[in-house]
């Protein structure tokens, strides 16, 4: 209840907006594809037609997790070995999947869910306290560094010029790194450039309202297709305002309402 508090009523905003835009002759979007980002299926059905809401095949993944992942800890015994198992299966298998539509109709959900998997088992481990050992190598600087510098390098793998930089198993590699460097930021000191910079008071502004700015940049990003005529409002840098102006409007008056109802739920 707390995660659709968080999630639905800007989402459902949004896809009012949009059908709104619709009616009026501007915007051009199909009936599968609202259909498909209502129910959160966005990524069985490879939405992407329809640009402005191409976007929702993330939520689909996130809400979909949310469904599973509590009936996982419910229902199946030595659960951990469990999710990486299907992990590294899927991983493992992908190359095949893809020769068989209705098995690699899960890879949405599959290889993008992983993320979400490894910020959860992170939250897992240190309530279990479980990186007790490790924690000293974990927020070294020079790990901190090296972290970095493997980002960098490694998440251009899919451009032609970085291609030979695949690795089997590279959703996972990437997944890994990302949630390592989530631990290092949390626990790295004041005087770290990490810390300064991501406890900027920009930066924290822009952590306040990225949800919105997440919903609400497929209008104002978007190409000339989506529209039957192409508006003012998609040309830089007045997008990029525009943008910002309806994320923080967005907080303000939609989502931090919803946000104190959380308090019901703990």
């Amino acid at each position: 209840m707390r995660r659709l508090l968080r999630i639905c009523p800007i989402y459902f905003l949004y896809i009012g907006t949009i059908l709104l835009l619709r009616y009026i002759g501007i915007a051009k979007v199909n009936d599968k594809d609202i259909f498909a980002s209502l129910f959160f299926v966005s990524d069985f059905f490879n939405v992407g037609k329809s640009w402005l809401v191409a976007h929702s095949w993330s939520l689909s993944v996130e809400q979909q997790f949310y469904l599973f992942w509590p009936l996982i800890f419910i229902f199946i015994p030595r659960k951990y070995i469990f999710i990486l198992g299907i992990i590294i299966l899927y991983n493992f298998l992908y190359p095949i999947l893809r020769l068989y539509p209705t098995l690699f109709l899960f890879r949405g959900l599959l290889l993008s869910a992983q993320s979400i998997v490894f910020g959860a088992m992170l939250s897992i481990a240190l309530y279990k306290n479980w990186l007790k050992r490790i924690h000293h190598i974990l927020i070294h600087p020079l790990f901190g560094f090296s972290l970095i510098l493997a980002i960098t390098i490694f998440l251009p793998r899919l451009t032609p010029s970085a291609r030979f930089l695949r690795i089997p198993f590279d959703y996972i590699f990437s997944s890994l790194l990302i949630t390592a460097f989530i631990y290092y930021a949390i626990h790295c000191k004041p005087e770290n450039v990490v810390y300064r910079i991501l406890n900027h008071p920009m930066m924290v502004f822009i952590g306040l309202v990225s949800y919105s700015i997440y919903i609400w940049q497929q209008i104002f990003m978007a190409p000339a297709y989506p529209y039957s005529i192409y508006p003012k409002w998609t040309m830089f840098p007045l997008n990029i305002i525009l943008v910002f102006i309806a994320a923080i409007a967005s907080y303000y008056l939609i989502e931090k309402p919803f946000l104190r109802l959380k308090t019901q739920f703990k």
